[in-house]
């Protein structure tokens, strides 16, 4: 079990413990990855009968469960599933719904072009329900499990799409003030709805598909980038670091490298282009720097033009990596596209940015400083209630038993110049030379409010179990830095007092008249908004543009392979 310190509490838990469940998905000598206990269980599930469970029979007759039971073994949905399932056959029962052949053919199309969502098409049983559409016909309508099993993969393939195919808050990954979950019995009737419509089942995979341009940006440059599944690109050997100047077989490995993904015209004279002379190979020259730079801005690396290990360990990744973990993200937007608003404050952790929108629109954008890899800025949704003017700080107890306490001891004029008092769990000061600092017990350091204070000179509030929040900082030199991985959990923003006057737009409200008659004086001071703001904090790190140029960025959390293997879990069940 890995925890994940912030700067404001002790810590959360990620769930990534089962490492033994990599090894029944992956064998040989491919690298052991965490897996989380939950998600290995769940696979394993996956392998036991789906209708152990008993049901009760009401009134002499047969439950939906107990139908099923006489049909193939076919995995158990998740609960939401089966209760729109029951929701449907209600409103049509199965063997009616699925009586006509064009019904079959519109579910495999649409259930084959989930592949351009990043989901499998195996997970829904796409081939069995191909085989099953070749027979029917008006004269041979399908049997109940027929039908059953189409209305299963249309409910979960439609829930998968809106949701995804993950739950992130039971993996750890995401955390819900309020969990997003739709009334089963409604979501039928839409699906209902849609699948008596004049366009039929591509309507009600329409309006499970999420609507934000950047999911369909990124879904367009993943079906660039599946047609390049089958491809090799060049390798670049080991070796010294490539800089401009340079001569070699190596250089010209590079430019057949960034060709090949276009990052350099191949009719250009390169070596081992198609006009290049062999006996007058090129140096590394302006034109390749600059097409490494653009590849390294792309891949989540600082762009020097300078080609070192990691340039080219991700050089040489090959396509279908790039291509995972491109499906990773489509997944991630699919967890946070029902708690998208028109009103609402964004943290990109991944970017290190902060961005406010109002009615749809940017109006408030800064850069940000977040958790380093050892103590995570947590994924959530909740909501800004507060701000905190002229904050204290008291220094949770990771920082101060990993960091604090070995400074104090080292130091003896180390409160006094940081200005922190000691204090019980009761807040009463206690006299600093009266602690044993080899074993200080259970104390607590509070630091006041004014310059220097970590938090500087406001703090943006919201509830959420991690005691997390969004803060000034004294810290103002490390935004200038390209990866601003610094904090221990919570967010620095850059000009945090600016933001702060965007979340009270209202200047003849008294909350913000308020808010700035406690900056004018020197006491702590929390002043709450007089509506509260929608908070989305995301982790993502592929996305596109709207013509398809695909970003990544550095996966500094190590999240993508946990997404990549648990996705790939399901698609080794449902091949």
């Amino acid at each position: 079990m890995h925890i994940f310190h912030t700067n404001c509490n002790t810590g959360y838990v990620l769930k990534t413990d089962a490492v033994w469940m990599r090894a029944l998905l992956h064998s040989g000598s491919q690298k052991l990855r965490p897996l989380t206990i939950h998600s290995a269980l769940l696979v394993l599930m996956l392998f036991i009968s789906p209708f152990a469970l008993a049901q009760e029979r009401e009134n002499g007759q047969e439950t939906a469960l107990e139908k099923e039971r006489e049909c193939p073994q076919w995995p158990e949905p998740p609960v939401f599933v089966a209760e729109v399932m029951a929701e449907l056959d209600r409103l049509q029962p199965h063997e009616l719904r699925w009586n006509q052949p064009q019904r079959w053919q519109e579910l495999t199309h649409e259930l084959a072009a989930l592949r351009l969502d990043g989901l499998h098409p195996g997970y829904y049983r796409l081939s069995e329900i191909l085989l099953i559409a070749g027979r029917q016909s008006d004269a041979y309508p399908p049997d109940r499990c027929h039908a059953w099993l189409a209305s299963q993969m249309l409910a979960w393939s439609v829930k998968d799409l809106a949701m995804g195919r993950l739950d992130p808050e039971t993996l750890g990954l995401v955390w819900h003030q309020r969990p997003h979950q739709p009334e089963p019995q409604a979501f039928a009737q839409a699906l209902n709805q849609a699948f008596h419509s004049p366009d039929g089942l591509a309507i009600a995979f329409r309006n499970a598909r999420p609507t934000l341009p950047a999911y369909h940006n990124l879904r367009r440059a993943y079906s660039q980038r599946l047609e390049l599944l089958a491809l090799q690109w060049p390798q670049v050997a080991p070796g010294p670091t490539l800089r401009i100047g340079d001569h070699g077989e190596r250089v010209e490995q590079l430019a057949r490298r960034l060709i090949a993904q276009g990052y350099l015209n191949g009719n250009m004279p390169w070596p081992g282009g198609p006009d290049s002379d062999l006996q007058k190979v090129r140096a590394f020259d302006a034109a390749l720097e600059t097409a490494v730079a653009d590849f390294q801005r792309d891949h989540g690396l600082t762009p020097d033009g300078l080609v070192g290990n990691r340039s080219r360990t991700a050089l040489n990744m090959p396509p279908a990596a790039w291509t995972a973990r491109v499906r990773a993200n489509l997944e991630r937007m699919r967890w946070f596209a029902p708690y998208l608003q028109s009103d609402q404050l964004l943290v990109d952790i991944a970017g290190a940015r902060v961005i406010l929108f109002r009615d749809g629109e940017r109006i408030w954008e800064g850069r940000a400083q977040v958790g380093r890899a050892e103590r995570k800025t947590p994924a959530l949704t909740s909501t800004v209630s507060h701000v905190t003017v002229n904050p204290t700080w008291t220094i949770p107890p990771t920082i101060f038993y990993e960091d604090t306490l070995p400074a104090i001891r080292s130091d003896p004029d180390y409160l006094e110049r940081n200005r922190l008092t000691v204090i019980d769990r009761t807040g009463t000061p206690l006299d600093p030379a009266q602690v044993d600092w080899s074993r200080p017990g259970s104390i607590m350091l509070r630091q006041a409010s004014g310059p220097g204070n970590a938090l500087g000179q406001v703090a943006i509030r919201f509830p959420n179990p991690f005691s997390v929040y969004l803060h000034d900082t004294p810290s103002q030199r490390l935004f200038g830095t390209p990866e601003r991985f610094y904090s221990s959990g919570c967010v620095r923003v850059e000009n945090a007092v600016s933001l702060t006057d965007q979340l009270f737009p209202d200047a003849n409200t008294s909350a913000f008249q308020r808010l700035h008659q406690a900056r004018s004086g020197e006491d702590t001071r929390n002043v709450s908004l007089a509506t509260g703001v929608p908070l989305i904090m995301a982790y993502w790190t592929a996305q596109a543009d709207d013509d398809g140029r695909l970003q990544f960025r550095r996966d500094t959390y190590e999240e993508d392979e946990l997404l990549i293997d648990l996705l790939d879990a399901d698609a080794l069940l449902y091949p």
